[in-house]
């Protein structure tokens, strides 16, 4: 299974965006260099979600035994659920030129990616959390979709196996990115990471790759 925000066409899509919309304190900032972070062994408590950065999109990942119900049943089979957040249509299209891309950082509606993961991409970030860190991540996590009787899905095909697409709760703009959301994640965890002022995906992955308990995923790091 291979997860859409991996894809090459995307990150370059992305780091023009990022480009073209940001000032160029916010610039210079992403292009700092990332604290060092061990390699990832079996979480200290058992318990670890993963940050993933494709470069300009961060996302979270959990096991499904650590969701909510209506979370983990999306792929409850996967040994990873991944979840992010980001401008629907932008996520939605398939780029074809550079009048979508130059659209991109435009407010717009939000949505919600679910991917399935064998396991954590190598460098993604291991991050241990309590139990009660977790839970109140999971209500976050709900909390991002749209509400309703039953997740609120904009693809019911999925494009590509073990990807798909939910309403989001709320809309996206250059104030509430994909990477201020993971920043808020984060803090809905009870990690010491920030959202303000976090546009691009280095302002998240600077603040959690410098947490005491952070470490770096290798090809083999352990689902935990």
């Amino acid at each position: 299974m291979r997860s859409w925000t991996a894809s090459p066409e995307l990150g370059r899509r992305g780091m023009l965006l990022g480009g073209l919309a940001l000032g160029g304190h916010v610039a210079l900032a992403g292009c700092a260099t990332l604290p060092e972070a061990a390699a990832c062994g079996p979480a200290p408590a058992g318990q670890r979600l993963w940050l993933l950065d494709a470069g300009w999109h961060t996302e979270i990942g959990l096991p499904p035994a650590a969701l909510p119900a209506s979370l983990a049943a999306i792929f409850p089979d996967a040994p990873l659920v991944f979840f992010g957040f980001g401008k629907r249509d932008f996520m939605l299209a398939e780029a074809r030129g550079p009048a979508e891309w130059l659209a991109g950082p435009f407010p717009g509606e939000g949505a919600m990616q679910v991917t399935a993961w064998p396991g954590p991409p190598a460098g993604a970030l291991g991050l241990a959390v309590s139990s009660q860190g977790l839970a109140l991540l999971g209500a976050a996590l709900a909390a991002s979709f749209a509400p309703g009787p039953a997740l609120p899905s904009l693809a019911l095909i999925e494009a590509r196996a073990g990807r798909r697409f939910y309403i989001a709760a709320r809309g996206y703009s250059l104030a509430y990115t994909c990477n201020s959301w993971t920043a808020g994640m984060l803090a809905a965890a009870g990690l010491n990471v920030s959202a303000a002022g976090v546009v691009l995906a280095r302002g998240v992955t600077a603040q959690a790759a410098g947490l005491a308990q952070a470490c770096r995923a290798t090809a083999r790091a352990p689902v935990s």
